[in-house]
């Protein structure tokens, strides 16, 4: 019988995440582009400019605590088909205006650079890239695209190469062939391009990210999100996963479950080991259950959610004698019980305020 009786309310990451997001960006990747199994992963980066910069790859869950960068029927690493983050979407941070772009450059084959990358530098080193002025004055790069992939109507550069070679300068270090007059206006959280291994990308595809302003680098904070630490490259699906709510990534070697895009979403037929995760997951993305039943024991849950209105509460896997505790303490705190379903001797119920 599941057992697990872990409670959600809307009162703790949640709206903390909500009360920082003014200040705080939005992760440039999303949780509905990864399959159930997949994470994506960052490290600490280099020094210098990009010191607070991030190289975002994915990892794909196989089992216990191990985990891979290759997707299930991958056969050869060089093939970037092969990468689990290859083509992934990615999205603005913030909002603000594009001064510099690259869509076409050439890309590199896993582990090694394209010959007209070096010598001679006929691309950027961010390869298919993007350059974008915020709106509180910090530039924002996003480097390593797949060709074609930004969009024409907002990087008018559609030349796969330099006519003449690198030759960056100022702050930001822009490349002059890459810059943009009267760029296109950018939203926070708008489609970008997708994850590519183009420029200085060798050893495989990634998305790099990182701020600046002055010429210093700038911390990078971010409204929501699940962070794991992966040390020494293992960790269990579990995690535990912390919310970011508002805080910059760990400066370690973590694994990243981004939010998705609150709406109106059902999940049907998880697994109650499962079930727990996902919820955590939902609620940090901004959304709250609306309906939850399940069946034999708790075996699995199916499960209605909407966007977060008000506070709430949910507890899964209760017995009868708990479920009739929890209705009892949270009634005494002003919630109202909208949803209860039992499956056997397993009890699921939802209570809002």
């Amino acid at each position: 019988m599941n057992t697990k009786t872990r409670l959600l309310i809307g009162t703790l990451a949640t709206s903390v995440a909500l009360s920082l997001s003014a200040s705080a960006a939005v992760l440039p990747v999303r949780g509905d582009d990864l399959a159930g199994n997949e994470r994506y992963l960052t490290f600490v980066h280099t020094g210098g400019v990009q010191a607070e910069g991030k190289d975002i790859g994915a990892r794909r869950y196989i089992t216990d605590t191990q985990w891979s960068a290759f997707k299930p029927d991958a056969t050869n690493p060089k093939d970037l088909n092969s990468w689990v983050v290859y083509g992934k979407p990615f999205y603005a941070m913030a909002s603000g205006t594009v001064v510099a772009c690259w869509r076409n450059a050439p890309e590199n084959i896993p582990g090694s650079l394209h010959p007209q990358y070096k010598p001679g530098f006929k691309f950027a080193g961010g390869g298919n890239h993007l350059w974008i002025l915020q709106d509180d004055g910090t530039y924002a790069l996003y480097a390593h695209a797949q060709p074609g992939s930004i969009p024409a109507n907002i990087c008018p550069h559609n030349a796969p190469l330099f006519t003449g070679n690198s030759g960056k300068g100022g702050s930001p270090d822009i490349e002059p062939e890459a810059r943009v007059t009267n760029g296109a206006r950018i939203s926070a959280g708008q489609f970008l391009g997708r994850v590519g291994n183009s420029g200085s990308s060798e050893s495989g595809p990634h998305l790099h990210v990182h701020m600046e302003k002055g010429g210093k680098p700038v911390p990078m904070a971010f409204d929501r999100g699940l962070t794991t630490p992966f040390t020494g490259g293992k960790v269990s699906l579990n995690g535990p996963w912390t919310p970011l709510a508002g805080n910059a990534l760990p400066e370690s070697s973590i694994l990243i479950w981004p939010a998705r895009p609150a709406g109106n979403l059902t999940f049907n037929g998880i697994k109650g080991e499962d079930y727990q995760r996902l919820a955590e997951h939902l609620a940090d993305s901004g959304m709250m259950p609306n309906l939850i039943t399940c069946t034999s024991n708790g075996a699995t849950y199916n499960s209605t959610w909407v966007p977060k209105q008000g506070d709430f509460a949910t507890y899964h896997g209760m017995t009868a004698t708990v479920a009739a505790e929890r209705h009892a303490a949270l009634t005494q705190q002003g919630f109202k019980r909208t949803s209860s379903y039992t499956c056997g001797s397993v009890t699921v119920a939802v209570w809002r305020k």
